[in-house]
């Protein structure tokens, strides 16, 4: 009986092996230009005039990370299973349904010599359990939510911090490759110098040596730029090859500095930036939903104190009387395990409460030291901003020199060669500069400003 009442409702199992072909044409198969890619733009409010996209600033490769990361469809899945928990939560134990049957050869014959009987067992749960565990299920639910929205902003920190590397690296090769141009061209007249006996090998030597340091400097940041490269691909979930294919955006660095330092550099919004930071973080939240897990939790061990009655009406026709009967049955419980059940979860709920003062005090510290490296590489570029002008204006006054036939050219080129180191410092600090604003954000999990449009 209990297969035909259910038998309706019955799932058949399907296998899904995992092929491993298959999973390398899905990878390779990521495409930006993907038709189901440009929709999800569309949603995201990109007009049909701008797609496809020609540039792909941070915000343009966010939202491709968000569509083709695996990570985030395996959150999502994660979350699915937990709605799922949610809706399961709440549904008490199964009934049962009883039939039996008997026959005696011996007796009166004017009774009946047949007996069978049905009874039906179900669960009474006491002291609300079932809404206490739709109520742990429900921040469960919340926890796999919040954990997808905090995947989200680490795969942005990571994606800003390769992008940022991106363009950094550029501008190095950019620079190194001007050096050791100008680096040549010293060394060439140096070895004309010497040929001439006008110096000693000494100079040309040491120039030489400058020079196969600056090369080897080329290598190393080439090769970084091809595993930063590779980070970003991964970042964005598709292949290397396809990332190639994507013309990144220039970053605008003063505009970004500017941004940030219209809050950073405002004593009257320093509280805000706190406050976001004890508030708005989303692994604070976490902890607060991991804390009401515990909380149900404990709720549900002091329940479980209370055993759950079973009742087991049933109707028996034994050898020809009906009888009807009302079973009730209960499992008494242990007193003293669900004691230390109970305490157990009252220490879970305590560590659950000192995880978020963990975090908050976390938060203050983090906030703290990336205010003093905000002041410090803002500093360090105002110190660099000065040290690059003058070594220009000493450059075009040794130019103006060589003009006037006062200085010869290898004193020229040795000023533009020491312009260019200097130039190089000054990107490389103002590109910290300017990552110390991200690093903001990320810490808070919040934009420092309603204008996310930092790169051109």
């Amino acid at each position: 009986m209990a297969f035909y009442l259910s038998g309706c409702n019955f799932i058949s199992y399907e296998t899904k092996p995992i092929a491993n072909q298959q999973v390398i044409e899905k990878i390779t198969a990521k495409d930006p230009e993907d038709p189901r890619f440009k929709e999800f733009l569309k949603i995201q409010g990109f007009n049909e005039d701008s797609l496809p996209i020609k540039e792909w600033g941070l915000n343009e490769l966010m939202l491709c990370a968000l569509f083709f990361n695996p990570r985030i469809e395996i959150a999502k899945k994660e979350w699915d299973v937990a709605k799922i928990q949610e809706m399961i939560a709440p549904i008490k134990a199964p009934s049962s349904v009883g039939f039996e049957s008997g026959r005696q050869t011996t007796g009166v014959k004017e009774n009946s010599r047949d007996a069978f009987g049905l009874s039906l067992t179900t669960l009474f749960e006491t002291a609300d359990k079932a809404k206490i565990r739709e109520e742990r299920a429900r921040n469960q639910s919340l926890i796999k939510r919040l954990e997808l929205r905090k995947l989200a902003w680490d795969i942005k920190t990571d994606l800003t911090l390769n992008y940022l590397r991106y363009h950094q690296l550029l501008l190095n090769l950019q620079i190194i490759r001007s050096e050791i141009k100008l680096q040549n061209e010293i060394l060439n007249m140096l070895k004309k110098r010497k040929s001439l006996g006008l110096s000693s090998s000494i100079d040309s030597n040491f120039n030489q040596i400058e020079l196969n340091k600056n090369i080897q400097k080329l290598n190393e940041e080439q090769y970084q730029l091809n595993e930063t490269k590779s980070k970003l691909a991964s970042i964005l979930g598709i292949s290397a090859e396809k990332l190639n294919t994507m013309r990144i955006a220039n970053i605008n660095m003063d505009q970004s500095i500017e941004i940030f330092s219209k809050t950073l550099d405002d004593e009257t919004k320093q509280r805000d930036v706190i406050n976001l930071g004890l508030f708005n973080r989303i692994d604070l939240r976490i902890a607060l939903a991991k804390y009401a897990v515990s909380e149900s939790q404990l709720k549900l061990n002091v329940a479980n104190q209370y055993p759950d009655i079973r009742f087991s009406p049933a109707y028996i026709f034994d050898y020809g009387s009906s009888k009807w009967l009302l079973g009730v049955t209960s499992l008494i419980p242990t007193v003293e395990k669900n004691k230390n059940l109970v305490e157990e979860a009252k220490k879970l709920r305590d560590i659950e409460s000192l995880q978020v003062e963990k975090i908050q005090t976390s938060i203050i510290n983090e906030l703290a030291k990336l205010r003093d490296n905000y002041i410090n590489a803002k500093d360090m570029v105002r110190k660099d901003t000065e040290d690059l002008s003058a070594a220009n204006a000493l450059e075009n006054s040794i130019e103006s020199k060589f003009n006037q036939g006062e200085i010869d050219r290898i004193e020229l080129t040795q000023q533009k060669l020491i312009t260019m180191q200097y130039k190089r410092r000054f990107y490389t600090n103002k590109i910290t500069l300017m990552k110390i604003g991200f690093d903001f954000e990320a810490l808070l999990q919040e934009p420092l400003n309603t204008n996310k449009n930092n790169e051109k």
